[in-house]
């Protein structure tokens, strides 16, 4: 597995493409959010619709970013599931 150096720890460039990669995730479905309601982007306050079909996958995506960035910066591993 590429990703896994010999310290056994992801590599730190593996993971911060991993975090950039849910980072886009997250902004796509903001901006898919938005867009759907009618509601600039670049907004800091914003209040959805109820039948809004984009924010549970935003939810999911900023969750799982906090989870990567958390991860990366206390040195744990990043992007890998132990299932």
């Amino acid at each position: 597995m590429k990703a896994i150096g010999s310290s056994g720890k992801i590599e730190p460039r593996q993971a911060r493409r991993h975090i950039a990669a849910i980072g886009a995730t997250v902004r796509a479905a903001w901006a898919s959010a938005c867009k759907h309601d009618g509601i600039d982007p670049a907004a800091s306050f914003v209040v959805f619709s109820d039948d809004n079909p984009f924010i549970p996958f935003h939810a999911r995506a900023m969750t799982e970013y906090l989870e990567a960035v958390s991860n990366y910066q206390s040195g744990g591993y990043v992007g890998l599931r132990l299932v």
